[in-house]
């Protein structure tokens, strides 16, 4: 169930039938739940992504565009998106944050091969690897949940390890 429709989830991207059996997720290919960009200022710093399903504002490419060119720990990905991000007004908000493991695991593409898993023409330069969300793990609260776009899976480790950064804003 989807919440009454509070949570709009995107289609995964996969468009190729790897059975006879009907099911697979190629089979449900609504147009209402495709995946859909829209990337303004695209030439040039402060180039942001529209997630035209969810409503989410993404970072096009942190490492170009907001200079964030390698790993980081989670202490330090929060701060680069609500310190640095904010305190420049990244293309003219200040309400940006790192995404919750629910708002980053809405782009990933499963379609997309090789790796990285997503839509690269609307989040161009992403790294196949692991990119910190702001979910921290109840279990051990001295790890954070990441999504690794090389797999497109989920999983947690220590919030002292180094990970990628997206940021993200805005939302349903």
């Amino acid at each position: 169930m989807n919440c009454n429709g509070v949570w709009k989830l995107p289609d995964t991207g996969q468009t190729a039938s790897y059975t006879a059996t009907f099911g697979e997720d190629h089979d449900y290919q609504s147009a209402a739940v495709q995946p859909s960009y829209t990337v303004l200022n695209p030439v040039g710093i402060s180039s942001v992504t529209v997630d035209n399903r969810t409503g989410l504002m993404w970072v096009t490419n942190p490492r170009t565009d907001a200079g964030f060119a390698g790993t980081q720990t989670w202490e330090s990905a929060l701060t680069s998106c609500t310190v640095t991000l904010n305190g420049m007004a990244y293309a003219g908000y200040t309400d940006w944050r790192l995404p919750n493991v629910r708002e980053l695991m809405s782009i990933v593409h499963y379609g997309a091969t090789p790796a990285p898993r997503i839509n690269t023409t609307a989040f161009p330069g992403t790294a196949s690897g692991y990119y910190w969300t702001s979910t921290t793990c109840v279990s051990n609260t001295t790890n954070a949940w990441y999504v690794d776009f090389s797999l497109g899976n989920v999983n947690y480790n220590s919030k002292s390890s180094n990970n990628y950064v997206r940021c993200v804003r805005g939302g349903p």
